[in-house]
Order: structure tokens, then C-alpha cells, then sequence
């Protein structure tokens, strides 16, 4: 099985799928500052199954969206990963999730909607590797538009157990876009548990903002 390889923290999905007959739980909080204050979310709630070697099933618990005085909540998800192709230097993986109309406040939605995503990941020397996501999310029913996801991310291990990575992600729509720089650092404490911590920044016509948080990921 190798070492835990967790889709925190970063805002990509990586292309590993869970071995078959294996759990794994990750969680996390953050928090954000902006012009209007701060605010968090805790929860960040993604449990994952392997099906077989190639398949995982995946259900998003969702946070706790803390933003006071409100407390609202971000919704659940459920959906699955399938690896497509994977050499020694390369791998490609879809992603598919379907958003339920489940939050509240901000994240209060009236339809189902789901996200499809490629996921790549190849090397580029050893200890530095390039990710990359792309997709589209589209909401079933009504007139809403689709929106279109860009996730690259550069990833470099720093020692046997401790890795880095800075990447971009924008979500495009017809409205206003959201665009993130962010960064962070994994340590693998045993071969089955990650630990986190992460930051980026928010910077686009919609909002300026700082954020950083910290997280787990362990198989059993």
C-alpha cells in the first residue's frame, strides 16, 4: 500500500485512489480575513473507500461555516474516482462529485449538482512532480450556467516524510470569478497519517482575502 496519499490540503484532487478494502478519513479547519472580518469552517469532512484498485467511493460530510454570529453549513457531497492510466512517471484519474442540496445560508442550493474533473499528476525530476485539475461543474434542472475549474499545483519532497507545494485555482463562471494562489506543507507521521498546514491567499474582483488552516488524513 505505501504511504498515505491524502487529497489535502491543497484545492486539487490527486490521482491515487484508495486501496481496495481501505478507509480513509480526512479533516481539517480554517480560517479567512478580509475587509469584512474573519470568519472559519471546521469540519472539511471527506471519507474514502476503495472499491479496487482502480475505484474509490467518496462522501464529503462537508464544515461548520463559522461567520459571526451566523453558523451555516457547507452541505454534503457524495461521488467516486476512477483511475484511468498509471505509469512510472505519470497517472490520470477522473473525479466526479455531486454537490447535495443540503447547506444552509450562503451554501443553501435548491438542486443537485455535479462536478467532473480530470486529474493529472506527472513527474518532472525526482522530488518535484506537476498536478494538474480541470473541469466543469453543472447544476440538473433550471437555467443555471456551468462553471469551469484550473487547478495546477507543483509539488517537491522535501525529505522522506516531508512535502511542499504552491499552486494556483481558478473558478470560472458567467459571474464573478474566484482565483487563489495558495501553499503548505505535509508531514507523513506514519506510513498510514498526514498532517497539515496550508495558506494562500484570494485575490480577484470578488474578494481579497488571507486564509490559512490545518488538517489530517488517516487510513485504516
Amino acid at each position: 500500500m505505501g504511504q498515505i496519499s491524502a487529497d489535502r490540503p491543497g484545492f486539487g484532487n490527486g490521482t491515487a485512489t484508495v486501496a481496495p478494502g481501505t478507509f480513509q478519513v480526512e479533516l481539517g479547519a480554517a480560517a479567512a480575513n478580509d475587509d469584512f472580518g474573519t470568519d472559519a469552517e471546521l469540519g472539511q469532512l471527506l471519507l474514502r473507500y476503495g472499491v479496487a484498485g482502480f475505484l474509490e467511493l467518496r462522501g464529503g460530510v462537508g464544515s461548520l461555516a463559522l461567520d459571526a454570529p451566523d453558523t451555516e453549513y457547507t452541505g454534503t457531497s457524495v461521488g467516486g474516482k476512477l483511475r484511468l492510466f498509471r505509469s512510472s512517471l505519470s497517472a490520470l484519474s477522473v473525479v466526479s462529485t455531486w454537490a447535495l442540496p443540503t447547506g444552509s445560508g450562503a451554501f443553501e442550493a435548491d438542486r443537485v449538482s455535479q462536478t467532473l474533473a480530470l486529474a493529472y499528476n506527472g513527474a518532472l525530476r525526482e522530488g518535484l512532480s506537476l498536478s494538474i485539475n480541470v473541469g466543469a461543474s453543472v447544476p440538473y434542472g433550471g437555467d443555471a450556467a456551468p462553471s469551469y475549474l484550473f487547478i495546477p499545483t507543483l509539488s517537491v519532497g522535501l525529505t522522506d516524510q516531508v512535502g511542499g507545494y504552491v499552486g494556483y485555482a481558478g473558478f470560472y463562471s458567467t459571474g464573478l470569478n474566484a482565483n487563489y494562489v495558495e501553499a503548505g506543507l505535509t508531514l507523513t507521521s506514519s506510513p498510514d497519517t498526514q498532517l497539515d498546514v496550508n495558506t494562500g491567499l484570494q485575490v480577484d474582483e470578488n474578494r481579497s482575502a488571507f486564509f490559512a488552516g490545518l488538517g489530517l488524513a488517516h487510513r485504516f
